[in-house]
């Protein structure tokens, strides 16, 4: 099984990761699509992010409206917004700045 984040191929942790918004949400949406081929899951939250996943047998493909910055040290995944600064660290963890 293959799993991609925004399009960059990701290698599997048990447990996953944890999503951080830097833009805090109230209210969310969260609808199912099932079709033959697989499942599509579809996430709306009311700040304006949308997180799409879809599976299938051979991969799992998730694309976020926003850029990212993945933490592989902490297992998190930090939704961006514009005016977000981060440093990436040589051991895989990020820094957000503020």
């Amino acid at each position: 099984m293959r799993f991609f984040l925004n399009g960059q191929e990701m290698e599997f942790v048990e447990g996953g990761y944890e999503y951080v918004f830097l833009k805090p949400y109230k209210r969310c949406v969260h609808d199912k699509v099932v079709r033959s081929n697989g499942e599509l899951y579809i996430q709306l939250y009311d700040n304006g992010v949308q997180i799409r996943t879809l599976i299938t047998k051979e991969e799992i493909t998730t694309l976020i409206n926003r850029d990212i910055a993945i933490d592989h040290v902490n297992r998190k995944i930090y939704i961006l917004e514009k005016d977000s600064k981060i440093i990436r660290h040589d051991d895989g963890s990020v820094e957000i700045l503020k």
